[in-house]
């Protein structure tokens, strides 16, 4: 009898369709949110180093003909808008070199007291993954039922998703909170509820007092 039961809730969990249209909303809102992020940091970064550049170029030429400069000096004056804008664009490349080192995240860990590993989740062929606590009726990929803090965890606590390589979480309406440290950090950030969050290997998520290692 229980072998029926068991094989009932896995055919109801397949045609879950709430929960499957649940988990495609929220991954068109994670890639809604990064494509704003990232358009928006982009432009003002833009307008900002355009600023710079004709704030320098339009001094050179006011000096130039207002002062009438000696030739030495505006030389100067060029090679030093030339360094500005130099600098700007190496700036601006060590950036997305420094994006495309980042290590990708394959794995979040469940360790106990002792930091000995008690659980391993892949994230390898994965694109969704829903944190929480495992019953009959409410199937999640990461079951933290077990832990010494599960009392203070949702059902359906929050939500990975990953969009561009990259991995968020999402607090999905918890009753005691998500929270994340970042990797070389000592403080705890309380997440909003509704808003995603990018991981990077060597973060530790909180699911309320529950701590997973992100690696």
């Amino acid at each position: 009898m229980s072998k029926v039961v068991s094989f009932l809730s896995k055919i109801l969990n397949l045609i879950n369709l709430p929960k499957h249209i649940k988990n495609i909303f929220l991954k068109r809102k994670i890639r809604k949110y990064t494509a704003n992020n990232n358009d928006n940091s982009n432009i003002i970064l833009k307008i900002f180093n355009w600023l710079i550049i004709i704030t320098v170029l339009s001094s050179i030429v006011y000096l130039n003909l207002t002062y009438k400069i000696s030739r030495g000096l505006l030389i100067g004056e060029v090679s030093l808008g030339i360094i500005i804008c130099a600098f700007l664009l190496w700036k601006k490349r060590k950036g997305k070199k420094a994006q495309t080192k980042d290590p990708q995240i394959k794995k979040i860990l469940l360790k106990d007291q002792n930091q000995n590993i008690i659980n391993t989740w892949e994230l390898r062929n994965e694109v969704s993954i829903l944190i929480g606590k495992k019953t009959r009726i409410n199937q999640v990929d990461i079951d933290l039922s077990e832990t010494i803090y599960s009392s203070l965890i949702s059902r359906q606590h929050g939500v990975l998703n990953k969009a561009g390589n990259k991995w968020y979480f999402e607090d999905i309406g918890s009753s005691n909170g998500s929270g994340i440290r970042r990797r070389n950090d000592s403080k705890k950030i309380r997440l909003a509820e509704g808003s995603p969050y990018q991981l990077y290997s060597g973060d530790i998520l909180y699911i309320a007092n529950t701590k997973l290692f992100v690696q």
